[in-house]
């Protein structure tokens, strides 16, 4: 099978693509993104000074999605772009190595602007937004990789509003953490398109965690600059996460800040201080944090402390000059300016804000589970789920088919009580007990107080905490009557178990593996993706029609140099039945016969 190239750069491209791909989706996931179609794909504008031969512009993939004519008139629009480089107009007295590479830097920052302005209209009419990195020089092209995600990505993760400084040469910097994710990525495979034969390791050589704190570090200038219109030279990310790692007396670190210039109107001082406390001095900052509470914040910017204060409650956060941090346990804050949560660190691990629960996974569940219920009394015990992630202890909330047995049997291990309708505010007065809250699926407790049993099982791990634990081996205990613990912990983290996980088209399963046993080396890429990431709904016979498809392409003929992921065999889960289906399987089969 011969595999050509008609817009050929370099011999490693597909694979440098495919690395491209895998490494924003490997940190789009780190930091709290899953689920979301993004394409990557590269644009190589030929040298003149190196070819007159070939392709003037190539993509890769060459499938079609991206038209040559997207860069049409692309010679004018670079040509317009290195005129107007600001570089052009920066002269270097003594540094005779930047002004040799004075030329090449702006064809190459040109080349990715051009780049850039001639997506904008493929950006408008998919509702996309494109990132493109620097170009590099790779044998003879010019080449330059593209991330496109999808603008509704932004809807859901705000960015701070773009503002333009008096001084027209000051960056705002990164307007969110998800761009400044993408900015360092993009600069790291710019690195690596200059490397000998970019693309040979599929994978890269990309750090994830080096690459997300970097751009936490850099996400946390843009605040800076906001508030004094210049730059600052202090990294508040690590300066915050040594903070949260502090005890005071033995208490972890929670309190709130409010980082602005403390001479701004809507600055309220109850508290100042003669003599500024440096905030690299993280031992008295953790020690004056002490003093602050939900009306009384430590007023920073990006130097020093200067005392305790509010703001007047007509403050604008439009106006992005001021932005508060919340200290809520040890090692963990987040940063807000108004209802923007722009990033929260857990244990030295930056992330975006997730809310702890899906709300319309678990009504779904809910449904499956207990299909007699109501949509009101499903309701209700998703407010009991939402009210738990409110205490400041950890708890735990059975849902049972058996409760009043369950509660009758484990009588002697907790608090028995009358039937009756658990809400909200009742949950948060019971829940201070040790053990656990029962309710049956219409919301009606049983018990309190319940120390719950059950034998150890596999789902168990020594990694989690007794309450964890305890749960997993109380719900999967029963193999008669359904059952649903959502697990809250100290660490702000709810779990519930059994895992949930969203219903399914049996007809899209079907769809992807039909596509898997017609797919070749060459386009089973995305069907083989697919099924890997959906391997808990496969039954028995779709599980052996996957492996026999993957055995046929993996074993089959390939080119010298051509890689092939190899993808671990699908076995049936035994927790996997047609609940989980919006269909049932018989009648979507049906439709592929």
């Amino acid at each position: 099978m011969k595999n050509t190239i008609t817009y050929f750069m370099w011999g490693y491209q597909r694979h440098f693509n495919r690395s491209l791909k895998y490494n924003i989706q490997t940190l789009l996931e780190s930091i709290g993104i899953d689920d979301i179609n993004l394409d990557t794909f590269l644009v190589g504008i030929r040298s003149p000074e190196l070819s007159d031969e070939g392709f003037p512009i190539c993509i890769e993939p060459e499938d079609g999605k991206w038209d040559l004519s997207i860069f049409d008139n692309f010679a004018q629009k670079l040509s317009n772009e290195i005129e107007s480089h600001p570089l052009k107009n920066m002269y270097y007295s003594n540094d005779e190595r930047a002004t040799r590479e004075k030329p090449e830097n702006i064809r190459r920052d040109s080349i990715s602007k051009a780049i850039k302005k001639s997506l904008v209209l493929y950006d408008q009419n998919n509702n996309v937004e494109s990132f493109v990195g620097l170009s590099t020089l790779v044998d003879e092209y010019y080449v330059a990789p593209v991330i496109q995600l999808p603008v509704s990505l932004f809807e859901k993760y705000p960015r701070l509003n773009k503002k333009i400084y008096e001084n027209r040469n000051l960056s705002q910097g990164y307007l969110s953490f998800i761009d400044a994710v993408i900015g360092k990525l993009l600069r790291e495979m710019s690195k690596l398109l200059a490397s000998k034969d970019p693309g040979q390791n599929l994978l890269g050589e990309i750090n994830t965690r080096e690459i997300i704190r970097n751009a936490a570090n850099s996400f946390l200038y843009t605040p800076s600059t906001a508030i004094y219109e210049r730059y600052g030279y202090i990294e508040l990310f690590e300066v915050f996460n040594l903070i949260s790692s502090l005890f005071y007396e033995g208490v972890h670190s929670i309190g709130k800040v409010i980082l602005t210039d403390p001479q701004h109107q809507s600055v309220i001082f109850l508290l100042q201080f003669k003599d500024p406390i440096r905030i690299s001095n993280s031992r008295w900052v953790r020690k004056v944090l002490e003093m602050s509470s939900n009306d009384l914040s430590l007023i920073i910017d990006n130097e020093y402390i200067y005392g305790l204060g509010q703001l007047h409650n007509d403050y604008d956060f439009a106006d992005q000059k001021i932005f508060i941090v919340n200290f809520l346990d040890h090692y963990y804050w987040q940063i807000t300016c108004g209802d923007k949560i722009l990033l929260q660190s857990k244990y030295n691990e930056p992330k975006l804000p997730t809310a702890p629960i899906k709300d319309e996974l678990v009504l779904s569940n809910l449904k499956r589970l207990y299909p007699y219920t109501t949509d009101e009394e499903q309701k209700n015990i998703l407010n009991l789920i939402h009210s738990l992630t409110t205490f400041n202890h950890g708890s735990m909330l059975v849902i049972a088919e058996d409760a009043e047995a369950e509660v009758f049997r484990l009588s002697t291990l907790g608090t028995p009580i009358f039937p009756t309708l658990m809400t909200p505010d009742l949950l948060k007065q019971v829940s201070g007990i040790d053990g656990t809250v029962i309710i049956d699926p219409k919301g009606y407790c049983f018990g309190i107080g319940i120390i719950l049993d059950g034998e150890a099982n596999v789902q168990c791990t020594p990694s989690r905490g007794s309450r964890y634990n305890s749960g997993v081996r109380y719900v999967y205990s029963s193999q008669k009557h359904k059952r649903l613990a959502v697990i809250y912990s100290e660490d702000k983290t709810i779990d519930i178990v059994p895992t949930l996980r969203p219903l399914i088209s049996s007809t899209l399963i079907e769809s992807n593996i039909t596509q898997l046993e017609a797919a070749t080396l060459a386009n089973y890429h995305k069907p083989r993706a697919w099924v890997d990431d959906h391997r808990f709904y496969f039954n028995a016979d779709q599980c052996l029609r996957v492996n026999a498809a993957l055995d046929r392409i993996e074993n089959s003929e390939r080119e010298v140099g051509q890689i092939v992921i190899q993808t671990s065999k699908l076995t049936p889960n035994i927790e996997m039945d047609e609940s989980y289906l919006t269909e049932p399987y018989r009648v979507c089969r049906r439709l592929f016969i």
